[in-house]
């Protein structure tokens, strides 16, 4: 088995950083300082925020240095936009094979049950992992690699948007959104695509609604 690269280690460590804004959006990005942070040789910190800033996650401002990404509400909505497209494709391919797949669907439901734990133990903390894990385990029953590819890399966003979003959400608001997904995944086990592809837009609608910045 290989074992990742420094540079893979780095990278992966940033990056879960910038996911869970423990780098903040829109704060200073010092190699030097992540380096000593995470106790790894410059190289490897600057080979993996090379490849960050070329997906988009940190910018890089001439004569100002590296800044972690802070979406704006119009790169947020478009973002939201794409993700509804993809997952209507997905959750269509989804229904007609869902027949030779229903142990991965139990998986998408399995998360949905840790979801709901996770929110009965008020560890909201864990709900983003959970949002996240429940589009990504539709994508994965498609079987369709560009499909998975695309999901991931907006996923990956959007985990940056739901720290944004949920800091002003209530137990209710956990809730809501935890019942939004559950009407979706019931609708691809009964395989009625009108009734998931319209919760689906209920759950985006929402998204948007909830964003405040």
């Amino acid at each position: 088995m290989k074992h990742p690269s420094l540079r893979d280690q780095a990278y992966a460590i940033i990056k879960n950083k910038l996911l869970h804004q423990e780098i903040a959006p829109g704060e200073r990005i010092r190699e030097d300082i992540l380096a000593e942070e995470i106790s790894m040789s410059r190289t490897p910190v600057r080979e993996a925020v090379n490849q960050l800033t070329a997906e988009g996650f940190i910018s890089y401002v001439p004569r100002k240095g590296l800044f972690a990404i802070e979406l704006s509400r119009k790169e947020l909505e478009d973002l939201l936009d794409v993700r509804l497209s993809l997952e209507l494709l997905s959750v269509d391919r989804c229904i007609n094979i869902i027949d030779d797949h229903e142990q991965q669907l139990g998986k998408v439901k399995k998360t949905l049950e840790e979801w709901e734990l996770a929110i009965k133990n008020k560890r909201y903390d864990e709900c983003n992992s959970y949002d996240s894990e429940f589009h990504l385990g539709l994508a994965y029953i498609t079987q369709n690699i560009k499909l998975i590819t695309f999901s991931k890399d907006i996923e990956s966003f959007m985990q940056i948007a739901r720290v944004t979003e949920k800091k002003h959400f209530t137990e209710e608001m956990y809730e809501s959104s935890l019942k939004e997904h559950k009407e979706i995944c019931a609708a691809i086990e009964r395989k009625d695509k009108e009734t998931a592809f319209n919760a689906l837009r209920e759950n985006i609608r929402n998204m948007k609604k909830n964003i405040r910045i």
